[in-house]
């Protein structure tokens, strides 16, 4: 079983590269979804007679979840030169079978490409009906006390080396008979007889396939798998294409790495003890024991909150904001008018081009379209100022990534403004058309994200809007040709990061 278990293990180390070989496409299904056809045939390395496991991704290999989830257990009845025909005799999940998805069909003969047959021996037993227990039970564990059958009753001081199993054979199969005496004469009646060699080839084979098809799933669905890391592992020498880079003998780091997760074990059974005992979880200890426990829960919390934020992170967000004007242009020479509500809305979209980079995700570019209705003094006439913009900008984020949820996340930005604008003066009646341009506009702002990615945001902003007309209603009218409107403001609005 050792010997088995170890080839097992370097197969998968050799088969992985292999396996996406066997993508496939589901082309049809019966009615009673228990027959259905891929597009893999005999070019592709399918055998006929083959058994299979179908293999659906559900998820992507980047995330920390379910990747990989087997569908059915089939064996190939029909095959192809580029089709094959399959009889599911197990399925896990029909809903799962949808014609024309891909799948990954982990098939016996490429998975268990390259390995030689076993070596098989056969064993007759013959003994005593009374004896025939301890019999079975030496041969099935390869006679070890054969040669000690008083070593119960010596003490081994220090073992000279582990016990190793030395077989010419790969496994037996034991056929088990007991003596019967009929007169004077003796014969072999058989009680037990094993499968053949061939059968018990074949079932061998099958329990080492679908050990296989289980390491793989175990491995890919592992939240801290990764592709690229395994690959790394298997890179060879520049030097040498017989060695890899990462050899089998232990490093200092390689040490450290384990002595880290060792403790990390360590410090969850901790945390989670102490949530399992409720309220009463600290009188077993003294205060200062318990000031040490409370540090070392709340650095346990802090540590699952950063590996949860990482592990899902962000890439874009989009805020809905409305804004106060915190500055008035206009005038007191009017006393015939005066806009009182000076607010805007702001469509904001922003993303995180480098995610992920320790340095570079703090900078995140984003893209705006404002509606903002504020007004100016024309001459001695308050003039509304109706202006419809796009802007393009960075922000900084210096404490906290722009994804981190449940964490205050401060971020200083720059901006440019570019659009158009109309300008009504009701006193005189006079109307303008204007474009618009700001450089550079300053903003800061502080937003708060929960676990479900909706959050909320506060910003302040200040910019000099350049407005300049192109079109009026009247000559020589009483709206500038051109001027600078300084603009403060404070924004509240909603976000959501996706």
């Amino acid at each position: 079983m050792l010997r088995m278990t170890g080839y097992a293990i370097l197969l998968i180390v050799i088969a992985v590269p292999a396996w996406a070989l066997t993508e496939a496409r589901l082309l049809g299904q019966s009615a009673s979804g228990q027959t259905v056809v891929f597009n893999l045939g005999s070019h592709d390395g399918i055998q006929s007679g083959d058994y299979a496991v179908i293999v659906k991704q559900i998820k992507s290999l980047e995330d920390r979840d379910l990747r990989l989830v087997p569908a059915a257990k089939a064996r190939n009845v029909k095959i192809n030169s580029d089709s094959s025909v399959w009889i599911l005799y197990k399925i896990f999940d029909q809903e799962l079978l949808v014609k024309g998805d891909k799948f990954l069909v982990l098939s016996e003969s490429l998975m268990l490409s390259g390995r030689r047959p076993p070596h098989l021996g056969r064993i007759s037993l013959v003994n005593d009906k009374n004896k025939m227990k301890s019999q079975i039970k030496d041969a099935e564990s390869n006679d070890k006390n054969r040669l000690s059958k008083l070593g119960d009753k010596y003490e081994v001081m220090v073992p000279a080396h582990e016990n190793q199993a030395v077989s010419d054979t790969d496994a037996e199969v034991i056929d088990v008979e007991v003596w019967k005496e009929n007169k004077a004469s003796r014969y072999r009646s058989s009680v037990y007889k094993s499968a053949n060699k061939e059968e018990f080839t074949r079932q061998l084979r099958l329990s080492t396939f679908e050990k296989l098809v289980t390491a793989y799933l175990q491995r890919v669905n592992d939240p801290d798998f990764n592709y690229d890391r395994f690959y790394e592992k298997q890179r060879k020498s520049e030097f040498s294409n017989e060695f890899a880079v990462n050899s089998g003998y232990g490093t200092e780091y390689n040490t450290f790495l384990r002595k880290e997760s060792v403790r990390s074990t360590a410090d969850a059974k901790l945390y989670r003890s102490i949530l399992e005992k409720g309220e009463s979880w600290s009188e077993d200890y003294s205060d200062e024991e318990l000031r040490k426990v409370l540090n070392q829960v709340s650095v346990l919390q802090e540590k699952d909150r950063r590996i949860l934020v990482v592990a899902k992170p962000t890439r874009y967000s989009m805020n809905f904001e409305y804004g106060f004007n915190l500055s008035d242009a206009q005038g007191d020479d009017d006393p015939l008018y005066r806009r009182e509500s000076l607010y805007s809305t702001e469509l904001d979209f922003e993303a995180t081009p480098f995610l992920k980079h320790e340095s570079l995700e703090r900078f995140t570019l984003n893209a705006t379209f404002r509606m903002n209705y504020t007004a100016f003094e024309a001459q001695t006439y308050n003039s509304d100022l109706d202006e419809y913009s796009l802007s393009l900008g960075t922000n900084w984020y210096p404490l906290y990534a722009p994804y981190a949820v449940e964490s205050p996340i401060m971020y200083l930005g720059v901006y440019l403004r570019s659009g158009f604008a109309s300008a009504y003066a009701p006193t005189p009646d006079e109307k303008a058309n204007y474009t618009v341009l700001s450089l550079p506009g300053f903003r800061a702002g502080f937003k708060y994200l929960l676990r479900n990615h909706l959050g909320i945001r506060l910003q302040a902003s200040m910019e000099t809007l350049k407005i300049e007309r192109y079109e009026s209603s009247k000559l020589n009218s009483v709206l500038p040709e051109n001027t600078n409107l300084v603009e403060a403001k404070i924004g509240v609005g909603l976000a959501y990061a996706f």
